[in-house]
């Protein structure tokens, strides 16, 4: 089609009038700039293509980030079609809601771990519609901070209104309010863990570096990182639009499986029909192993989804509306409520220190914690632990004594099984 037309969407897309003022960008055949708006409505954005002349088109959608999850999977094969029909079993623990009712779309193979995008259904089903409603087939949807351009620089942030759009390089995109934008940088600053101080580009509208001046100055003065912040004197989704057609986004389009773009016309691989009824025979033996495949899995999430209520029953018993779908989300707010009250920083900065040396051990799958217990009038975090063998629980606690914490390990069973023994961590060397 001739031109390709970009919205970006709100969040409350599909679902009310404030929904239909939106931002566009209308690229040519050549991928000229045709047009443009910012908070434009619907009414405006069809006279200005009547005016244009436009009549055949095709819309890319772009959508708010917090929409959006990344998450990475580690699956064999190359195989794109048996790597989709794991997706779910692979990410299925990474998400807080069951896995049925979110729409997985895969992207590019990064460090052997395969980038996905998840959404809600019905989240992506009111923006599918939404889109659709513009009149133009609807050839990929994005999350907004996707397509932000990725360079040098590790980080890319985009500040707009009260709200910072991040793309991690070969990573992951989040959308955080800038008051909460330095926390946030230190956290992924300490999870890259490189020797070199890595770097950021921060870009803020006008705007939005008039209003918050102060906090984009104190990020530059980050002793960590390298941040430079500079003001972007266009449209942000001319900024996304121009980063994706170049090829400097790494974005992943969620219209695929059953959100995919029909085709028109006759395809040329009807030929090839014969062929594909005959290697139907033989996916249909794969698929009665995928099938008992995905059962033992499911059947293995099911029993871990009780043992982790059974734990949280045993520290919060009076909490009777938490259950496995909800189970991530109540516990990560609870932390975040701890970590507010400003009575948690020991237990959090413990916590996330022992994640650390667990996510760093060869074969972190074979280790298991079974009860964590933190002592607030001792300071100390003890955690009971079930490993293959003894050396799995002393490298843990040789790197939290690296990382400057205390760890001692105590309690040690040997038995056929593995050993069991007792972890506890305090704060200083």
């Amino acid at each position: 089609m001739a031109y390709q037309l970009y919205i970006r969407a709100g969040a409350g897309a599909g679902e009310g009038s404030d929904a239909d003022v939106f931002d566009w960008v209308l690229l040519d055949a050549s991928g000229n700039p045709g047009g443009e708006g910012q908070g434009d409505s619907r009414e405006n954005l069809e006279a200005r293509l009547e005016a244009i002349g436009v009549e055949a088109a095709e819309a890319i959608g772009i959508i708010p980030t917090l929409d959006v999850t990344p998450c990475a999977a580690r699956i064999p094969g190359r195989q794109k079609r048996m790597i989709r029909q794991a997706l779910p079993f692979a990410v299925e623990e990474q998400l807080a809601q069951d896995i049925d009712s979110v729409h997985l779309a895969l992207g590019s193979q990064k460090r052997n771990e395969w980038q996905v995008a998840a959404i809600d259904r019905e989240r992506m089903d009111a923006y599918a519609a939404w889109f659709e409603t513009f009149g133009y087939p609807v050839r990929a949807i994005h999350a907004d901070a996707m397509l932000l351009p990725a360079g040098q620089h590790q980080w890319t942030i985009l500040v707009e209104g009260s709200q910072a759009l991040i793309q991690e390089l070969d990573s992951g995109w989040y959308e955080v309010p800038v008051e909460g934008l330095s926390v946030f940088l230190d956290s992924l600053i300490e999870a890259h863990g490189a020797e070199t101080p890595p770097g950021a580009r921060v870009l803020a509208t006008p705007d939005a570096a008039e209003q918050h001046r102060m906090a984009l100055a104190s990020l530059e003065q980050h002793p960590d990182a390298l941040i430079h912040v500079e003001t972007l004197e266009q449209l942000p989704l001319r900024l996304m639009v121009e980063s994706l057609v170049a090829g400097h986004a790494d974005a992943i389009n969620l219209c695929q499986g059953d959100y995919a773009p029909a085709s028109s016309g006759h395809s040329p691989l009807r030929r090839w029909r014969p062929v594909a009824i005959v290697a139907a025979i033989g996916i249909v033996a794969q698929l009665g192993f995928m099938i008992a495949e995905g059962v033992y899995y499911r059947n293995q999430a099911q029993r871990f989804d009780e043992q982790a209520i059974a734990i949280y029953r045993e520290y919060f018993p009076d909490d009777s509306r938490t259950h496995a779908d909800n189970l991530r989300r109540v516990t990560e707010g609870k932390i975040r409520a701890a970590r507010d009250g400003g009575s948690g920083g020991d237990f959090l900065a413990m916590l996330r220190a022992t994640g650390q040396q667990y996510q760093g051990l060869d074969e972190p799958e074979s280790l298991r914690f079974d009860t964590i217990q933190f002592s607030r009038s001792r300071g100390e975090l003890r955690i009971e632990l079930r490993g293959e063998s003894f050396a799995q629980l002393d490298a843990m606690r040789n790197g939290l004594s690296d990382s400057g914490f205390s760890a001692r390990i105590g309690s040690v069973v040997n038995s056929d099984d593995g050993t069991e023994a007792r972890l506890t961590v305090r704060q200083g060397g």
